[in-house]
């Protein structure tokens, strides 16, 4: 699945090659959140009988990526969606790849706990809602955990009311039914590095322009003003 990451490769860095984390990971992780998060969830469940956790990820080169979303059931469109994201250095020691997915899900927990809080049901209706502007309080872009231990693994989080397993499903279909689905894919990829490359060049140009970039000069002849 292509995940909205964190940290975006473009063609002076590109993407390392994804690995979808192990199916049997994801299952450990779904049934981890039931077990926390089960008053909650039974909650949903008055509503929804088919609600449940569904977790998905991926390991690229640089970040690892965890997914948990509460989907209200197979056949309904409505879902919520936490996403964790951590940096990730394959030639150091520590943290390991284990220890860093553990830090995303216990920052995927304590957002699902926040809103499954059976004192609040206010906060069980904004999951309840479809729209994404219902969840209050909730991090739409990437935002960075705070933490209370130094040594704490950094974690981002965002949330949305997307469905992945809807996405994936209608990714699946158009791979089996839609001949030029692949090419076309490949080249909105290229058309979209492309343009996030040009994006960075203007930046750099315009920086060193201002004097602001540390140009040979060491100085500049102001700001641009055209």
């Amino acid at each position: 699945m292509n995940w909205d990451r964190r940290k975006k490769p473009s063609l002076t860095a590109p993407a390392a090659v994804s690995a979808e984390l192990p199916k049997d990971y994801l299952k450990l992780v779904e049934t981890t959140l039931l077990t926390a998060l089960d008053p909650g969830l039974k909650e949903i469940q008055k509503i929804h009988p088919e609600a449940r956790f569904n977790a998905n990820g991926a390991l690229y080169g640089d970040e690892v990526l965890l997914a948990i979303t509460l989907s209200h059931g197979g056949t309904n469109l409505v879902a919520t969606t936490v996403y964790a994201s951590a940096d990730v250095n394959p030639a150091l020691p520590k943290p390991t790849i284990e220890e860093t997915l553990s830090a995303c899900l216990d920052a995927i927990g304590s957002i699902f706990d926040f809103y499954l809080d059976l004192k609040n049901s206010d906060r069980i209706s904004q999951i309840l809602h479809h729209s994404l502007s219902a969840l209050e309080e909730a991090p739409f872009e990437w935002t960075a955990v705070s933490h209370e231990i130094e040594d704490q693994i950094p974690v981002w989080v965002r949330m949305d009311k997307l469905n992945p397993l809807l996405e994936d499903l209608t990714e699946r279909w158009l791979r089996e039914n839609d001949p030029e689905y692949l090419t076309r894919s490949k080249a909105d990829v290229i058309e979209k590095e492309s343009e996030e490359f040009l994006e960075e060049r203007l930046e750099a140009i315009k920086k060193a322009q201002s004097g602001s970039g540390g140009g040979l000069s060491g100085g500049g002849s102001g700001p641009i003003t055209h």
